[in-house]
Parts: C-alpha cells; sequence; structure tokens
C-alpha cells in the first residue's frame, strides 16, 4: 500500500482524534451545570466514570501514536522494520481504539468495544517496544544524537510508557476476571496488606501518575528537536540542559514511586501533620510534588530557553517564529495551571463533570495535542502554513483558557461559551492542518 505513508496516516490521525475530541461532549458535556458528583466517583456505583475514562484512553491511543510518527521522523530511526511495524501498529491503535471507546461503556468483559480497544492496546504496546528497539539500535551505533538530552528523555519517556501499559493490563485482568488465578489474590493480600480491589486501585493510580508525566516528558523532547535545541548555546543551552535534567529525574523518580505505589504497601498516608493544614488539596502527594520540582519547572526552563534562545530562528516573522516556538510553552503553563484549578475538592475520583471534562479532556490531553499538531506542521506544511496555523492555535489556546478559568473562578456560563469559542478555533485550526497536509501533492519535508 504505496499511498500508506507516515506523513498520510499523521495527517489523518489529526483530523480522525480531532472528531472524536468533539464527541467527547457526548460522553461528559462540561456544560451541563453542576452535574451529579456521586457519578463520578470511583466505584461499582459509577456508570460514568468508566465510559469517562475508557473514552480518554481511545484519545490517548490516537495521541500517542502520532507522537511515535513523529518521533521516528525527528530521531531518524534507520531500521526500515521498526519504522514499518511502528506505522502498521498506529494505524492499528491510532483508528481502533477511539472507535472502540465509542462503545466502551462498561466494564463487562463480553462488551465488543472493550475487546476492541484492548487490540488497539497492544498495538500501542508494541509501537513502544519497537521505538525503544530502534533507539538503542541508534544508541548501539554511537550515532552523536543518541548522546544528546532530547534522545535520552525520548527513549526513558518509552520505557515509562511500557512500564504504564503493564500495570493497566494487570490492573485491567484483575477487574475483569478477579481472583484468577489466585496467585494475584495472595499477593495482594500477603505481600502488600490489600484486598485485590484495593491493588488494582493502586496500579490504576501509578498507571495514570506515569503516563501523566510521560507524555509531556516526551512532548518536550520532540519540541527541542524540531525547535533548535542542538543550535542554542550558552546561557539558553545551560537552561536547556538543566530542564532536561530536571524531567530526566522525575522520570526515574516517578518510575519508582509508582512500582512502590503498584507493588507494595508505600507510602501509606501522609502525615497528618500536612493533611492538618487548611485548604491543601491532593497537589502536595508525593508524585504531584515531584511532577511539579521537576517535570513543570524542568520544562519551564527548556521550552523558555527554545522560545527566546533557538539559534535557528531571529525574527518571529520568519517560519518557526514566535507562535511556534511559544505554543508548547504555553500548553506547558496551561496544563499546570488547569491540572491545579481542577483538583477535585468533593472526596470523589475526577470532580464534577466540568471539573473532569476540564482536567482530562482539556488540561491533559488538547495541550499535548497541539504541540505534536504544531510539530507536524512546522515540518512538513509550505510557505506560511505553519505560521497560520500556529497564530489559530495560539489564539484558540489562550480564548479557551480564560474562558475555563473564568468558569472555575466565577461558575458562570459565559466562561463556558467563551471557553467554547476557543475549542472551536483549536478544532480549525486542526482540521486545517490536516486538509492542508492532506491535500498537497508532494511532501517537502525541512529539516531542524
Amino acid at each position: 500500500m504505496r499511498w500508506l505513508t507516515p506523513r498520510r496516516l499523521a495527517f489523518f490521525l489529526v483530523f480522525w482524534v480531532t472528531i472524536f475530541f468533539a464527541g467527547s461532549l457526548l460522553v461528559n458535556n462540561p456544560f451541563t451545570g453542576s452535574g451529579a458528583a456521586t457519578n463520578w466517583d470511583l466505584g461499582a456505583g459509577s456508570p460514568h466514570y468508566y465510559w469517562v475514562v475508557m473514552y480518554l484512553h481511545g484519545l490517548n491511543t490516537g495521541l500517542v501514536g502520532l507522537a511515535a510518527l513523529v518521533a521516528c521522523d525527528f530521531f531518524e530511526l534507520p531500521s526500515v522494520h521498526v519504522r514499518r511495524g511502528i506505522l502498521a501498529g498506529v494505524l492499528i491503535a491510532g483508528v481502533l481504539s477511539p472507535i472502540g471507546a465509542v462503545f466502551n461503556t462498561s466494564a463487562p468483559w463480553t462488551n465488543a468495544g472493550l475487546w476492541v480497544q484492548i487490540v488497539a492496546f497492544l498495538a500501542l504496546d508494541e509501537i513502544v517496544i519497537l521505538f525503544l528497539w530502534g533507539m538503542l539500535s541508534v544508541w548501539r551505533d554511537g550515532a552523536p544524537r543518541s548522546r544528546t538530552f532530547p534522545f535520552i528523555t525520548a527513549g526513558l519517556t518509552g520505557a515509562v510508557m511500557l512500564v504504564a501499559a503493564l500495570m493497566g493490563h494487570l490492573a485491567g485482568t484483575i477487574l475483569g476476571f478477579g481472583d484468577n488465578p489466585t496467585l494475584l489474590g495472595q499477593y495482594a493480600s500477603q505481600e502488600m496488606g490489600l484486598s485485590l480491589d484495593d491493588w488494582a486501585a493502586s496500579l490504576i493510580g501509578a498507571h495514570s501518575y506515569l503516563m501523566i508525566t510521560a507524555v509531556p516528558a516526551g512532548v518536550m523532547s520532540l519540541a527541542a528537536v524540531r525547535f533548535g535545541y542542538y543550535r542554542l548555546h550558552g546561557t539558553t543551552k545551560m537552561m536547556a540542559q538543566v530542564g532536561f535534567a530536571l524531567v530526566c529525574i522525575d522520570l526515574v523518580i516517578q518510575t519508582g514511586m509508582g512500582l512502590l505505589i503498584g507493588f507494595s504497601s508505600w507510602p501509606g498516608n501522609l502525615p497528618p501533620q500536612i493533611l492538618a493544614i487548611p485548604g491543601v488539596p491532593s497537589f502536595l502527594a508525593l508524585n504531584d510534588a515531584s511532577n511539579f520540582v521537576f517535570l513543570v519547572l524542568g520544562g519551564l526552563l527548556l521550552l523558555s530557553a527554545l522560545a527566546i534562545g533557538s539559534g535557528r530562528v531571529q525574527k518571529w516573522k520568519d517560519r518557526a517564529g514566535l507562535p511556534l516556538r511559544a505554543l508548547p510553552l504555553l500548553m506547558l503553563v496551561i496544563f499546570t495551571v488547569l491540572t491545579a484549578v481542577t483538583e477535585p475538592a468533593n472526596g470523589t475520583a475526577i470532580g464534577t463533570p466540568p471539573q473532569a471534562w476540564i482536567r482530562l479532556f482539556v488540561a491533559f490531553y488538547l495541550t499535548m495535542l497541539v504541540v505534536l499538531v504544531i510539530l507536524l506542521a512546522e515540518r512538513l506544511l509550505a510557505g506560511r502554513q505553519p505560521l497560520r496555523v500556529g497564530w489559530t492555535a495560539m489564539a484558540g489556546a489562550l480564548v479557551t483558557f480564560a474562558g475555563v478559568m473564568v468558569y472555575v473562578s466565577t461558575g458562570l456560563a459565559a466562561g463556558g461559551y467563551l471557553a467554547a469559542v476557543g475549542l472551536i478555533l483549536i478544532g480549525i485550526s486542526f482540521l486545517v492542518t490536516s486538509w492542508w497536509g492532506l491535500a498537497a501533492a508532494s511532501p517537502t519535508p525541512r529539516d531542524a
């Protein structure tokens, strides 16, 4: 199938996930008012929670698949077999998982939508494994790019994603089949002092934290390659290196804590002195604290260095000017702020429907997708097309952020309408990117 190229598949995935992101309004409508908070508790009596989470997994599968295609190009993986295997895996995972998510509304194992998503998840495992194999081959060949921070960070990201995926598979097996084999129940009770359901909850928590850490870290490494990390010098290069070092430290720390949380009784409850502080959300939990100190601050240093110090561009009017170079930094700020302000305060797992949608679909998913689309546009689109996409996406992101902050701060419906306008602008930038990319007669990729 000579028409099936990584370029065409990448632009198609942008269109595909845009359509299904719009469909998330039917799964978890944030404009329904305060909603019934009990619908979002984690447990047997929460009918909507499962569908929301699995629908987000459907979107995330496409996101990771798109990132894998971009990474193959940016890190110049030489193996044809690796690249073709990743292309096939992305086709299966990226296309199937969102479809399965539409029908995977509850957890019985007879649900066809669940099995469609399981096939997609296994294809995603294949993508990550092949990516790591390709990166290891480049490392063993001693290529100069393999000794740089972007390459090392991307490799660590792939390893963390694989660990997170395996923990998610184990949790899904427990939830679906229970104590079968009985070795699972014995391990939970004897080694961890937990019931089987509590162990599954611990695995899910560890899986979530690892993915929340790995996806931004991987996106940062791709942005660094594309927006001039290799041409930084002086203070800006030192800023970027310190930022990358902090991000890598967080990946290692989060992996260690994830394994402890998933397979031991650590860390237990937070000290009562911390819990007693008035107004302190769970943001002070060890995982969140690590992400803030290392991932967020490191990312701010790195992306700021790229925005202000790239030797690759000199003026904001250049094709990789201000709107493109500054967007990754803007998305990290939006990701951090919205994640903090939508911390559930009612004791539920992900808060009310508006909180859940803002936190999961906007703060985490959409910010990462914007960066990937901008990277794709800057790499493959022609003329002033990347700048037009960049300005539209930046305007949409700022309007969405302003609307969400108004809504969260005041509860006014006007904030929701303003956010909707911003989301429409972002959607237009995605659809235009897909149209221009798929309609181009001949690809003209540009070097970084």
